[in-house]
């Protein structure tokens, strides 16, 4: 008896748990995301935050370029709405002397952006950039250093930021 009571009680919990033939549910579920506004900057292929510190070994008269792509810095976008980015320097490159920051170009952006010097205040790099794939999320930013004739070789380093912001604010 033991044994068709338990059979019973499995018949009824597996009637319970399978819905009738053709029965239907509709739930309407509602879902906000909220706007994210998101960047990371890879140098050499390593996730540094929205800042880098570029770092070279320089001798006088000489220029510098530092492709962008995974050798070199790269932006990421992880922003789900169209963003403005902004990028800026610390100051002057410090190292035996101080070679000026005007002597530090960017460029490309993705969008060919010629070179421009760099200045310590935040300028707009790309507007109204919104990510449709995983394939515009990441571009590549170029760098180009002139060092000054009368410069003393040796070690420079500068700290360099990017910001973003929501397109237009």
């Amino acid at each position: 008896m033991l044994k068709t009571a338990g059979m019973v009680t499995a018949v009824i919990l597996l009637l319970l748990l399978k819905p009738a033939a053709g029965a239907t549910a509709v739930q309407e579920v509602t879902v906000t995301v909220p706007e994210s506004v998101e960047i990371m900057v890879l140098w050499q292929g390593r996730e540094t935050g929205n800042s880098f510190t570029l770092t070279a070994t320089v001798e006088p008269g000489k220029e510098y370029y530092w492709p962008g792509g995974p050798q070199g810095l790269q932006i990421k976008d992880l922003s789900n709405v169209p963003i403005d980015l902004y990028i800026r320097a610390e100051g002057d490159l410090q190292g035996p002397e101080t070679i000026p920051i005007q002597n530090l170009k960017y460029a490309n952006y993705g969008i060919g952006l010629p070179e421009t010097p760099l200045t310590t205040t935040y300028t707009p790099v790309r507007k109204n950039w919104m990510v449709k794939s995983e394939d515009e999320s990441l571009i590549p930013v170029d760098l180009h250093l002139t060092v000054p004739p009368a410069t003393a070789a040796g070690v420079y380093s500068v700290n360099i930021y990017h910001i973003a912001v929501p397109h237009g604010e």
